[in-house]
């Protein structure tokens, strides 16, 4: 059977999608946390970057950033981009605006009743996001943050049209090679559910762990 026959490609070609999307993330946690927090200061000019940079890259279809990061960059600033490092350019800069968002709804989710009881106490605004708001954003955070990590991982499969060869290039090429029909892109789906409910099941156990967090 063919998917037996190439099943140790097609868990390799997992893992690397797993670790793009993983890499893209963690630039876009950052990227987006920072982006959030321009989106609720106080400073309009600041606030209209914010919004700016995420109404950009949300709206950019997936392709496009893909096609602009890896052809566009490097004819522009003459860099030697590999398929692998736009393709993480380009999901972080999408999954960072998602972020964004997330991360203002959560920010803004707690009462700012909150924060001026904890300024008229005597604690620093530093102090004040450590320990007073973001402790209860993250738990507003977690649900729709597994939600972006869920949509990047699938957005990955299109990193295959710039050459780079995660589970669905993997999974065509043992297509186009072999002739092996619809079964095989039927392992490649499969694997892509199980890798997203296992991050789904992931998500809900830190979304519990944090509501019983005081």
């Amino acid at each position: 059977m063919i998917v037996l026959r190439f099943f140790d490609v097609l868990l390799r070609a997992a893992a690397i999608t797993i670790w793009i999307s993983w890499l893209a993330l963690l630039l876009a946690a950052v990227v987006g946390s920072v982006v959030g927090l321009g989106r609720t200061a106080r400073w309009r000019p600041i606030r209209i970057v914010a919004v700016a940079y995420a109404e950009i890259f949300r709206s950019i279809p997936t392709l496009v950033q893909l096609f602009f990061v890896y052809y566009g960059i490097t004819f522009i600033f003459a860099l030697d981009l590999s398929p692998f490092t736009a393709a993480t350019i380009a999901l972080a800069l999408e999954a960072s605006a998602l972020m964004s968002e997330v991360v203002r709804a959560g920010l803004q989710s707690v009462p700012r009743g909150q924060t001026e009881a904890a300024l008229s106490s005597g604690m620093r605004m530093w102090q004040v996001q450590c320990y007073v708001i973001w402790p209860q954003a993250i738990r507003v955070m977690i649900p729709p943050a597994v939600g972006v990590y869920v949509s990047t991982i699938k957005a990955s499969s299109l990193a295959s049209v710039i050459g780079y060869v995660e589970l669905t290039r993997a999974g065509l090429l043992i297509r186009e090679s072999q002739r092996g029909g619809m079964l095989i892109l039927v392992a490649v789906a499969a694997i892509y559910v199980i890798i997203n409910y296992g991050i789904s099941l992931v998500g809900a156990g830190l979304e519990r762990r944090f509501r019983f967090v005081h």
